[in-house]
């Protein structure tokens, strides 16, 4: 057997591999060496294939700031409301905002509620489905409003 092609990544190679194994070719890989052998007879024939597959085999340049974001992402992946980029946006855990959470989650009942009396229509669906969303929402509101009312106390009795 003779080395055909030298490879710079396992992964063409490894690629190579499993494309000439689907078209029953001999060969052998060296993993080790990162190298393509076959018989003599077979080399025009795999080589005609290699050239088809275009391989990239260019070195890949590497961004500095991904790296500069994984490995801040790894300093802190157990620090409380840390993301990569930077503390998590304080409304998302900032209880004084929870009023403000409270009105936009009513609001759109709310006036759905206004508009049903208005027109009359006192017509509501009462599906499986409909009973698991206002069951889903009311526990959200109540959870909360139970929340604020936590953060309130505590906050009083500082």
């Amino acid at each position: 057997m003779i080395i055909i092609k030298e490879f710079k990544f396992s992964a063409n190679l490894e690629f190579v591999e499993n494309f000439l194994k689907e078209k029953n070719l001999t060969y052998f890989a060296d993993y080790d060496q990162l190298t393509l052998s076959c018989e003599n007879k077979d080399k025009d024939n795999i080589l005609k294939w290699i050239k088809n597959l275009n391989l990239d085999e260019n070195d890949v340049e590497i961004n500095e700031e991904l790296i500069k974001d994984y490995e801040e992402w790894d300093k802190n992946m157990y620090n409380p409301y840390y993301f990569t980029g930077g503390k998590v946006p304080f409304f998302y855990y900032y209880k004084k905002n929870f009023p403000f959470i409270i009105f936009t989650i009513f609001i759109i009942p709310f006036i759905y509620l206004i508009y049903m009396i208005i027109d009359g229509g006192w017509e509501v669906d009462f599906s499986l489905e409909n009973i698991f969303f206002i069951i889903f929402y009311l526990f959200v509101a109540i959870s909360i409003i139970i929340q604020y009312f936590k953060y309130y106390k505590s906050k009083k009795k500082t």
